[in-house]
């Protein structure tokens, strides 16, 4: 039974401090994205984001998906005109949006687009407004998918939001691998992110037909740091807290190791790394959104 406990104790600590090692590593990388970002940000001929909306109708929200500094990026948001009147109405309003032409390219089925909008103003111009018969987030999502520009499609519903620098880390792990193989980056932390390709989701025949299963795991990646939050989310740990319960791991790992009792010992190092981990964790996921970049900064890139 004691060899049990011990091998419990072992698998416990080794995930544990894989998980730590994975939330560290990718503090690292989102610090090194967020110093090379005027690297890539102005690049022509970069990787393009398409943030696809179902649901969204938020002044704020859409702020701040328009917020993001990086060149190659839209917001492409579907609302049913008749279905929430007072929403579509305000926003058209608020964005000056014009009906244009959309002809569809026939890669996805979608049905009930009755127009498209795109803004008079030029700090806007990222913003795509579609006029659609609401049945269900996945109709809507392929249809903003057909209408969006790039091929990189970053899936957002209501409440969520953008981390400060979330696009930029997405084009960073992008492009840290030769272009076109990688199909999915996600992240489990704080709220669920998925950047999905558009040749992924056009093969497995759109949203409603879980395009990520038919994925395979070389073409994958995954991003143990937050990408999207809503406000006021998330669990912290109070950093007292994680010195009062060091403070008792260690006592209690002292005398059981002063005692022979070494299973003890073993029990209290497992759950030292278990508690740093998950403190880890929370702290990497908790989303707090106190610096998101005022959607006025963006008009000096237009």
């Amino acid at each position: 039974m004691k060899l049990v406990l011990l091998l419990f104790f072992a698998a416990a600590a080794v995930y544990a401090c894989t998980l730590l090692l994975l939330v560290l590593r990718a503090r690292e990388r989102r610090l090194l994205a967020a110093a090379a970002r005027a690297a890539y940000s102005d690049a022509p001929d970069g990787i393009g984001i398409s943030v696809l909306c179902s649901g969204v109708t938020s002044p704020a929200q859409l702020e701040n998906l328009l917020s993001s500094e990086y060149s190659r990026y839209e917001v492409v948001a579907v609302l049913d005109s008749r279905r929430q009147v007072a929403e579509f109405g305000a926003l058209a309003a608020r964005y000056r949006m014009i009906r244009v032409e959309w002809v569809s390219t026939g890669e996805l089925e979608v049905t009930g687009v009755r127009a498209l909008g795109r803004s008079r103003k030029r700090c806007f111009r990222r913003l795509v407004l579609v006029d659609r018969v609401f049945d269900g987030a996945a109709g809507d999502l392929d249809a903003a998918a057909a209408v969006a520009t790039y091929d990189y499609l970053l899936p957002v519903g209501a409440g969520q939001y953008l981390l400060p620098g979330a696009v930029e880390r997405l084009v960073a792990e992008l492009g840290s691998e030769p272009p076109g193989t990688l199909d999915l980056v996600r992240s489990h932390l704080g709220e669920p992110a998925v950047l999905l390709s558009r040749e992924a989701l056009v093969a497995a025949g759109g949203f409603g037909m879980r395009p990520l299963r038919g994925i395979p795991r070389s073409r994958r990646r995954i991003l143990w740091e937050p990408l999207l939050a809503r406000p006021g989310s998330g669990w912290r740990v109070p950093r007292r807290w994680l010195l009062l319960l060091a403070a008792l791991l260690a006592a209690a790992f002292g005398l059981s190791a002063a005692a022979g009792w070494w299973t003890a010992a073993a029990a209290s190092v497992t759950a030292a790394l278990v508690w740093t981990a998950a403190a880890c964790a929370s702290q990497a996921g908790s989303g707090r959104l106190r610096h998101f970049i005022p959607l006025r900064r963006i008009f000096r890139y237009y």
